[in-house]
């Protein structure tokens, strides 16, 4: 086999590295390490949730597989070790999370795995035709509406002739009996709205899961086929521990983002954070959360 690992990009790919990063545009700051656990503690809950792949996908014996946005590389660590013969890489803007990722597959003696730091709104520094499948979970963080299809396009360009692409949105902290948590989520969507990342104009969705299958196709894809899942994370449910976990981190790592867009004040957003880690606590909360996956392929 070849070593893959030290293989360098082609010029005119490589190139393309020496563009200047821009700046994250992440919800959150990229390089904090309470987001950086939060993120490994999510992958986890969500390949829980709806495995690594979907279940009817074929990949090759020896896949090269890239991972958008990996974040420490939760995700990618753990195809790594599933399918001991692909070739994983992660891309991820900021130098925290890959400098984490490199450190975890060292130590676990991942060998399989490879980590750069690139940013998705860029074009992507590999060669044409060079993975069979790529991955994308919760990019809507990152992406403004004008981002995805450049990046879509550049999936569809790394992609071999079959590859599949896969990606995960969600929708927004989803229905909840929770008054305060109701509004922070609403805060959320708002916020992405005035940041240019939402779809829709009002409402308490970012429209994501209405446009993933026009994007796909726009930039190329066929055989797009979208699924809807939910995960109750109602007081008792089994998801509950972890969702609560989780937005307890992410509700406070959200605040600046908020009030960059001038929705809120620092005192209304701790307020309203005190109330909905209460309101989860109670044993009368209901909530569910709804998520959107959309697979496709590239034309043979």
């Amino acid at each position: 086999m070849e070593n893959w690992m030290e293989k360098p990009l082609h010029d005119s790919q490589a190139a393309r590295n020496d563009q200047p990063q821009s700046k994250s545009s992440y919800v959150v700051d990229a390089e904090n390490a309470a987001e950086m656990a939060r993120l490994t503690r999510q992958a986890r809950m969500l390949s829980q949730h709806f495995a690594l792949f979907p279940c009817d996908i074929a990949l090759p014996e020896a896949p090269r597989i890239l991972d958008i946005g990996c974040g420490p590389g939760e995700w990618a660590h753990s195809v790594a070790k599933h399918l001991p013969q692909s070739q994983v890489f992660g891309i991820d803007i900021s130098d925290l999370m890959i400098t984490y990722a490199r450190y975890m597959a060292s130590s676990e003696d991942i060998s399989n795995t490879n980590f750069q730091v690139m940013d998705a709104r860029q074009p992507l520094a590999f060669p044409d035709a060079y993975f069979d499948y790529v991955n994308a979970r919760f990019i809507v963080g990152i992406l403004s509406t004008s981002q995805w299809g450049p990046l879509l396009r550049e999936c569809f360009r790394v992609l071999r002739p079959g590859g599949l692409i896969c990606d995960i949105e969600p929708e927004s902290f989803g229905s909840t009996t929770g008054d305060a948590l109701g509004r922070y989520s609403l805060f959320l969507t708002q916020a992405s709205r005035c940041a240019g990342k939402a779809f829709t104009s009002f409402g308490e969705m970012v429209g994501i899961s209405a446009v993933q299958p026009r994007l796909l196709r726009e930039a190329g894809f066929h055989q797009v086929q979208q699924g809807a899942y939910i995960i109750n994370y109602s007081a008792g449910m089994p998801a509950h521990d972890a969702i609560y976990d989780n937005f307890k981190t992410f509700m406070k790592l959200l605040q600046p983002f908020i009030i960059a867009q001038n929705l809120s004040t620092q005192e209304e957003l701790e307020r309203l954070y005190a109330q909905a880690l209460e309101e989860m606590e109670d044993n009368e909360f209901c909530a569910a959360a709804f998520f959107s996956r959309v697979c496709a392929k590239k034309p043979v």
